[in-house]
């Protein structure tokens, strides 16, 4: 009985990743001009927040493309 399945591009969850860092982007900017317009500090909490969601996600960006890093002689687990 052979072992077999299918394995998922890496670098499709690299855009994925990446749309949603622009996506918080864009929405965290957004929320901070309404805000301001509004005169709304709840909007400007949020756009703080979203703006952290979006700081881990570059992380979690940056550490899918070290994980694909190959092995040389000095890293030799890559």
């Amino acid at each position: 009985m052979p072992h077999d399945h299918g394995h998922i591009d890496p670098k499709s969850g690299d855009r994925r990743v990446s749309i949603a860092v622009w996506a918080n982007a864009l929405l965290t900017v957004a929320q901070i001009v309404g805000g301001i317009l509004s005169g709304s500090l709840a909007l400007i909490a949020d756009a703080l927040h979203n703006f952290s969601d979006m700081a881990s996600l570059v992380i979690a960006f940056a550490a899918r493309k070290i994980a694909r890093r190959p092995a040389d002689e000095r890293m030799t687990f890559g």
